[in-house]
């Protein structure tokens, strides 16, 4: 029996933050419903995830708010091409840099995205920013400022969606053994 470190479904999250108002307020969410494929059991967090496959179903997404929760899947999600999934896929890490590369596919279009990453002890971590408009959503966030309208609004009394999104991830790998 040889024992390395291994994938752990339940020591994982994946978050966003979206931005509105003019002062870029960061309203955070989470998606609760989510599977990883293509882990190893290995050495280190980069070997295990190096070709890990991510699915993440719309429905699971949680902003602490049913209304913020309806109106970002209904709006947002809800006019997009491909409305039930989002997707990535782990193209490689480069250690000099502490990036990660990832394939993300949103609205049927797949796009390379270069993401931060540390590894600290057993805990592995992306984050990055990335642009929805890049996905041809310019109509998805276009719907949901409409029906955020009101509550988009700052103190200036302008209403405003960024397109800007704050991707986080976070995953504790465990002892495994084959």
């Amino acid at each position: 029996k040889v024992c390395k470190k291994g994938y752990d479904e339940k020591a994982t999250s994946i978050g966003f933050g979206g931005y509105k108002t003019t002062d870029k307020k960061e309203v955070k969410g989470v998606f609760y419903d989510f599977s990883v494929d293509s882990t190893v059991i290995a050495d280190t967090p980069e070997e295990i995830f190096a070709n890990a496959e991510i699915s993440i179903p719309i429905e699971g997404l949680d902003t602490k708010d049913v209304g913020r929760n309806n109106r970002i899947k209904n709006s947002f999600f809800g006019t997009l091409e491909s409305t039930e999934f989002m997707s990535g896929k782990i193209i490689s890490f480069n250690r000099d840099s502490s990036t990660v590369k990832m394939e993300l596919t949103l609205n049927a279009i797949s796009k390379e995205v270069t993401l931060d990453y540390l590894v600290s002890g057993d805990t592995l971590s992306f984050d990055g920013k990335i642009d929805v408009f890049d996905w041809n959503a310019s109509e998805a966030l276009d719907a949901l400022n409409e029906v955020c309208h009101a509550l988009h609004k700052g103190p200036d009394g302008v209403s405003k969606t960024w397109s800007e999104v704050h991707l986080f991830v976070s995953s504790v790998v465990k002892e495994a053994c084959e």
